[in-house]
């Protein structure tokens, strides 16, 4: 089954409105939830495909775990996104792991990362890695 982009914009526009959502009944300012909600979001994407990648090569990607089922499911859309960035000669756990690269590193972009001080350069970074991919 051949996952749509579309359905990947989908997840990523409601994991932003849910994270957003919860910080606002929180109580928080308008502002803040705006950028903890994307940058909440955006990680709990870059962990699922994370983690997508690791069971990819740790149990292989052609097992069928209940589990590991769900998965795909739900991050097919989202590698979807970043198959036209992706390079052809990664094997398929890399590709997980690459397309979680791009999405912390979109995080940065967007949302930048005041907690661990991420200095700028990592912006010109993304826009390198971004621009080199076919």
């Amino acid at each position: 089954m051949q996952a749509s982009a579309g359905r990947g914009l989908f997840y990523l526009a409601l994991a932003y409105v849910l994270a957003v959502g919860t910080f606002l009944i929180g109580g928080a300012p308008p502002i803040v939830a705006i950028y903890l909600g994307g940058t909440y979001a955006l990680t709990a994407i870059t962990a699922l495909l994370f983690s997508r990648g690791v069971l990819e090569f740790a149990i292989g990607v052609d097992r069928d775990i209940a589990f590991f089922v769900v998965l795909r499911r739900i991050t097919d859309p989202l590698l979807a996104l970043v198959a036209p960035l992706s390079p052809g000669f990664l094997l398929p756990f890399a590709v997980s792991l690459y397309g979680a690269f791009l999405f912390f590193f979109l995080k940065l972009f967007l949302f930048g990362d005041g907690f661990l001080g991420i200095p700028p350069l990592f912006i010109l970074l993304y826009l390198l890695i971004a621009s080199m991919a076919q």
